[in-house]
């Protein structure tokens, strides 16, 4: 079971990041891409961060919990973005539960991952502080995937979806990232960098498609920012209260 779940979940970790870097770095130097830049930057920050780094690290070591929790909640993200888009088929969305399921089934400490000491509250607040701004992204992109046009080059690549799991992905995955689990720093990592990212490549990518507003894209850098600077608080505290 050890050795299967390391298999899967390595592949399935390495999948995102190869299908989602070739196409961001394309993005930059081809200019058949060009109009997709900040589509195809965002999917290697959310896809290849998220999923990817974080089920690489479960592959390496199962133990590690917290990023297990954020690939979950990434996944969850993917499946209701897929849902709300009307692109739960047509963009192959309904891959995502079936590797939650799978994942679960094959975990070696399944009955661990619900032995949760606790919340770290800083986190959770800065999740909950960003339920509703990524909410509201998300069903204004998922409206421009049901309603978009097979003219439309971003919603014929699915990329306002995309966007909207990206979105729904950061609240869902500094949830994850909040819970008191082996491996939270990392998981917190993993979140704060993509957060940080997305604002960062919102920011530098302002006029193509897909880009936060400015504010919002700030405040997502920021908020990206947090999440590590709390985690790092908290293992220090730890170390202190250890010591």
């Amino acid at each position: 079971m050890n050795r299967a779940f390391r298999i899967v979940a390595g592949v399935l970790g390495v999948a995102p990041i190869g299908l989602t870097v070739p196409f961001a770095l394309g993005g930059f130097f081809s200019d058949a891409d060009r109009i997709h830049r900040l589509h195809f930057t965002a999917g290697a920050l959310a896809s290849g961060a998220l999923l990817g780094v974080s089920l690489i690290v479960c592959a390496l070591d199962p133990d590690d919990l917290g990023p297990f929790w954020v690939a979950v909640a990434a996944g969850v993200a993917t499946t209701i973005a897929g849902i709300i888009s009307g692109d739960f088929i047509s963009g192959l969305y309904f891959l995502a539960p079936l590797m939650i399921l799978v994942l679960f089934v094959l975990h070696p400490r399944r009955r661990s991952l619900f032995e949760i000491e606790g919340v770290d509250p800083a986190t959770a607040a800065l999740a909950a502080l960003a339920v509703v701004p990524s909410v509201a992204f998300a069903l204004t992109q998922s409206e421009l995937q049901r309603n978009g046009l097979s003219s439309d080059p971003h919603a014929d690549f699915h990329h306002y979806s995309s966007m909207a799991s990206y979105s729904l992905a950061l609240p869902l995955t500094a949830f994850a990232a909040a819970l008191l689990l082996p491996g939270r720093r990392i998981a917190a990592w993993i979140v704060g960098v993509t957060g940080a990212g997305l604002g960062l490549a919102s920011l530098a990518l302002s006029d193509y498609t897909g880009a936060f507003d400015p504010s919002w894209a700030w405040l997502t850098l920021v908020w990206g920012l947090a999440i590590v600077s709390f985690a790092e608080m908290g293992m220090r505290r730890e170390t202190l209260e250890a010591a």
